[in-house]
């Protein structure tokens, strides 16, 4: 509603419409609000209806009356929230500026309104529905349940929100919230809880973020949980567009920021983080514990060891928590404190990610370079380094790129921002790109399916184009004996240097080679004639295949035979292993 003028001059009528204004615009920003044009509640305003009928004329639920006065320097804003279906106060509130700096403070104060106000209202709303049966909920008192069940940061509560966000999707298959609830819930378990389900959940939550997103690109809850996910992967390029995006469509909304603290604070940014958590506990003062989980991150990577470790005291712990605090107290000469926070973090450890197994010496250190996903090795060496000297057994892990790890556990071949994550037989590897791992990709997503190289291929499954066409013309073998012969000069090199890695290359390449040369020509080595474009294709996947298994070969030797055994090539390929094995790809 207006603002009242309780200055009664004209500067203050104006300045009273102008916050109103500024007020209207934050509070839109905000996805779980709806807030009437200024047009229609000034319009409403102006007759003699009572509050009651004012909601009953524009359709809702809740009013915001406010008044602004000006006493000598100070200006007092006081806002005053009413509950229409019951015509209590719900929040009132007081803010004293300087006459000087208001227009300065005006977009603050205006932000912390409407950060006050949606979690006032939600706390209502959800408040009536607990005293409804659920099969009376209506799709937003669902959804306000279903985040009530995340927060608990429990797998039952997890469960529980699926439950009411699959029925405000039953009511409304369109509304994005609860699509993106249902993403939280697997993320939560994913990001916190179900260590056992590493893989499987991060892709639900994946999934679930995408449809979210299909359904409205603009909540920013979306784009946070997709970006944090794709900065696991170590995409973190995409994962920045993603933050930059929900900082843009959310720049006042608390529980954003703070996550965003977080995400920028590992994607290279600290110092936007710190700004980020100050300015989403300024917003929201009285914040729940969790905040404080996060804002401790981009103080940590600062060296703020005393800050940080104290926010990291006022969250709810993570299993990793207490190993931000051993690193803090470790760098800060503390060591009685370190030592306290390095047991909680061993126990929590203990109990959640090996399930009562004492832990291989290394294996908490690999763990935590996983689960902490920097941009920067600088910032990953940092943090490793402080818990090693708190106590944490093993060598710091360098960063993955052909050492097998113990983590993750799940099955994985896919691409991870430049290079590809390779995980079997509880080993994992990170290698540069290779021709032929989009075909094994394709293939281990159809387990036990047959694709026919044309597929593979990219290429329409034209029969009778390209018959009679020489595999190889002249330019083509005078290139590829050409090569042959640098090759061998460069092996004579290789070989003199000892460079082992660089022959081995060689090698591979001169392999390769032949054994095109050999099917393009036959007796007296004229060269064949191409039956028809599924023999190119056939020629073409089957070599990129091949060579993709034997890249793997040295670096993980027992993903290289479980794919040499289980890919079938020709003109049908296939993967057919002898046992059911899953694959995230």
């Amino acid at each position: 509603m207006p603002f009242e003028n309780l200055s009664g001059t004209p500067d203050g009528a104006l300045l009273a419409a102008g916050f109103v204004q500024d007020l209207i615009t934050e509070i839109a920003r905000f996805p779980s609000l709806g807030v009437i044009a200024s047009q229609s509640s000034f319009a409403a305003a102006s007759t003699d209806l009572d509050d009651t009928a004012i909601g009953q004329r524009l359709g809702v639920s809740y009013l915001l009356r406010g008044s602004i006065r000006r006493s000598g320097e100070i200006i007092r804003i006081s806002v005053l929230l009413i509950d229409l279906s019951s015509g209590r106060h719900l929040w009132a509130e007081k803010f004293d500026v300087p006459g000087a700096d208001l227009f300065r403070l005006q977009d603050e104060i205006a932000a912390k309104i409407a950060n006050s106000l949606a979690v006032r209202i939600d706390q209502s709303a959800l408040s009536a529905s607990r005293k409804v049966p659920p099969s009376s909920l209506a799709v937003y008192e669902c959804w306000l349940r279903g985040m009530e069940a995340v927060q608990q940061g429990t797998c039952e509560g997890d469960a529980e929100a699926r439950q009411f966000f699959t029925k405000a999707l039953d009511l409304d298959p369109g509304y994005a919230r609860a699509m993106g609830g249902m993403s939280l819930s697997h993320f939560n378990e994913w990001s916190c809880q179900a260590w056992n389900q590493w893989e499987e959940k991060e892709q639900r939550a994946y999934d679930c973020a995408k449809q979210a997103e299909a359904l409205d690109p603009n909540d920013q809850l979306v784009q946070v949980i997709l970006g944090r996910i794709e900065q696991y992967r170590r995409q973190f390029d995409s994962a920045a567009t993603r933050f930059e995006r929900a900082l843009q469509l959310a720049p006042n909304d608390a529980s954003t920021l703070i996550q965003l603290a977080a995400c920028f604070a590992y994607n290279g940014n600290p110092e936007l983080g710190m700004e980020l958590s100050n300015r989403a506990m300024a917003l929201n003062p009285i914040c729940p514990g969790w905040y404080f989980t996060f804002a401790a991150i981009p103080r940590f990577i600062l060296k703020h060891y005393e800050e940080a470790a104290l926010m990291a005291a006022k969250g709810p712990g993570l299993v990793d928590t207490g190993a931000y605090q051993a690193a803090a107290y470790a760098y800060l000469g503390r060591k009685e404190r370190a030592d306290f926070f390095l047991r909680e973090f061993r126990q929590e450890f203990t109990q959640r990610i090996t399930y009562g197994r004492e832990p291989e010496v290394g294996e908490a250190l690999s763990w935590l370079r996983h689960v902490n996903p920097f941009r920067r090795e600088e910032d990953t060496q940092h943090f490793l380094e402080g818990v090693r000297l708190a106590g944490l057994d093993g060598n710091l892990p360098q960063a993955p790129r052909s050492a097998p790890l113990a983590w993750p556990i799940a099955n994985i071949f896919r691409k991870e921002g430049e290079l590809w994550t390779a995980s079997f037989d509880h080993e994992v590897v990170q290698l540069a790109e290779s021709r032929g791992f989009l075909d094994l990709v394709q293939l281990l997503a159809c387990p036990g399916s047959e694709i026919h190289c044309l597929t593979l291929a990219g290429l329409p499954q034209d029969t009778h184009a390209g018959r009679g066409t020489e595999m190889l013309d002249e330019q083509a073998k005078r290139a590829y004996h050409a090569r042959l012969q640098e090759i061998n000069a460069e092996l004579t090199e290789a070989e003199a240097a000892h460079d082992s890695a660089r022959a081995t290359q060689l090698e591979e390449e001169k392999d390769a080679l032949v054994e095109e040369i050999k099917k393009a020509t036959g007796l007296g080595g004229r060269t064949r004639k191409m039956g028809d474009p599924a023999e190119r294709a056939r020629s073409a996947v089957t070599w990129r295949i091949r060579h993709a298994i034997k890249k793997l070969e040295p670096v993980h030797p027992a993903l290289s035979r479980h794919f040499s055994n289980a890919v079938r090539t020709g003109v049908f390929c296939s993967y057919t292993p002898e046992k059911d094995t899953k694959w995230f790809v």
